[in-house]
């Protein structure tokens, strides 16, 4: 759909510029919105981390807690990438799995005023409706087809308070804005990355009073996908007789798929499905990761040329500790946000005078007299292990 509206205005105005803005720039479908046949975009021009964004007051943080109930989706099959809905319906909906996950929900939730269950069927969003409004607490269901008026009615009441939760299917994951929401219930299995996401961010909104928002992951989301500022989509393995590979997406360099940094230039590659079910089960992992960076040694430093295809050249420098490597790119001949951060990055390092390089070859030629730092600070942003701060006691660097 959206192809067909960009060619009819391209046919309108050739030189149209497109930009995109996303909190999920992939689908389950077909991955990253920048990459494959008729992809939509050329590129990520500038991407804010969650954990960023919640750090600088932006977001609200997502907390969640250890839950004894779990659907069990075992023999539930797959179509087009996610679970088959009448399948899952089918698996899930069973009124004592309904009636102890309503009771986990009220114990967790008895100081939380405003929730939202996300369920697996039409069917069962109404019998978690019954289970909840059965203990005293007032609840609605709303689903894809109850008619605009009701629905904002029912939306209308639920913001002003006066419901305590809803209970949805295959609504409210997109353009719905409730800020006061503080406890979210996953009770829908999902194997759509976008969808876990949307999800949980329906209660990443600010509200006054609201210090943090409560997800309870009935569904085992969490270990499928990770915490969501990490997720990144999963694409279907290829068949055939080659051996299985994937893409960096930073140099483009083809690895055997068992490895976990990019051969060529050691980009970190996120943990598959297999490892994330394999690491925790879905009660014990995090939502959101603390983002709290580790401090490591600096033994040496090195710098060197970095060339992408149609992008400007950068500068690698490598951080040498113990028999680890760390990397980070400093990219003076970029606009905007990437340049800021160069100059940001240089003024840490050069001596009082030093102007900022123009060029990563003026650069270069500087960096015997950039100052090392003592030990450095890494954090795992998903993609890649992040150089996020550095110290510096000691003084310059050996060229």
């Amino acid at each position: 759909m959206y192809q067909r509206f960009l060619e009819d205005l391209k046919r309108i105005n050739p030189y149209m510029k497109i930009i995109g803005l996303t909190a999920t720039p992939y689908r389950l479908d077909s991955g990253l919105l920048h990459e494959g046949k008729d992809a939509l975009f050329d590129d990520i021009a500038f991407e804010m981390p969650v954990r960023d964004l919640v750090e600088q007051g932006f977001l609200c943080p997502l907390i969640s807690k250890l839950t004894d109930t779990q659907l069990d989706v075992t023999g539930v099959g797959s179509r087009g990438g996610e679970f088959i809905p009448g399948q899952l319906e089918a698996a899930v909906d069973l009124d004592p799995v309904t009636q102890a996950a309503v009771n986990e929900i009220l114990a967790f939730g008895q100081d939380r005023r405003s929730w939202l269950l996300f369920c697996s069927g039409v069917s069962h969003a109404s019998h978690v409706r019954d289970a909840v409004q059965g203990r005293g607490i007032s609840c609605a269901c709303i689903f894809g087809d109850t008619p605009k008026e009701e629905r904002d009615q029912i939306i209308t009441a639920f913001k002003r308070g006066e419901i305590r939760a809803l209970s949805a299917m295959n609504v409210l994951t997109t353009g719905f804005n409730a800020p006061q929401v503080d406890l979210i219930a996953m009770l829908r299995p999902t194997k759509s990355t976008g969808l876990y996401v949307q999800i949980a961010g329906r209660g990443m909104r600010l509200a006054p009073g609201k210090s943090d928002c409560l997800v309870l992951d009935f569904a085992g989301n969490v270990a499928r996908h990770g915490p969501i500022d990490m997720v990144r989509p999963k694409k279907a393995p290829d068949v055939g007789g080659e051996a299985p590979s994937k893409k960096c997406p930073i140099c483009g360099t083809v690895n055997p798929a068992a490895e976990r940094f990019c051969r060529n230039c050691g980009y970190h590659f996120p943990p598959s499905e297999t490892e994330l079910s394999l690491d925790a089960t879905a009660t014990t992992q995090e939502i959101l990761t603390t983002g709290k960076p580790e401090w490591v040694p600096v033994d040496d430093i090195s710098y060197h040329f970095h060339e992408k295809p149609g992008k400007p050249l950068s500068m690698r420098v490598e951080y040498q500790s113990g028999l680890l490597q760390y990397r980070e790119w400093v990219c003076f001949e970029h606009d905007g946000f990437a340049r800021k951060k160069a100059e940001r990055w240089w003024a840490r390092r050069a001596s009082l005078g030093m102007p900022v390089p123009d060029t990563v070859e003026h650069a270069m030629d500087q960096t015997h007299a950039l100052k090392v730092p003592s030990s450095i600070a890494v954090r795992n942003a998903g993609q890649w292990l992040e150089v996020v701060d550095a110290k510096f006691e000691r003084g310059i660097s050996r060229g």
